[in-house]
């Protein structure tokens, strides 16, 4: 998922929303907007299974 080879294996598994690529591209995985993104992961965390579920109930 991740280019930045500084992190850890687990946390290559969560969502990072800096830097800016990074955000993007789970944004065109997720199919959400940025906003969108940012209100997932304040809610529910950075897990991405949490995030997309919190998406699919808030459509």
């Amino acid at each position: 998922m991740s280019e930045d080879t500084n992190k850890t294996a687990a946390e290559a598994l969560l969502i990072h929303l800096e830097p800016a690529w990074e955000r993007r591209n789970w944004c065109n995985w997720l199919g959400c907007s940025e906003a969108e993104l940012e209100h997932a992961v304040a809610y529910v965390g950075h897990d991405p299974d949490n995030v997309r579920r919190f998406l699919r109930q808030a459509r």
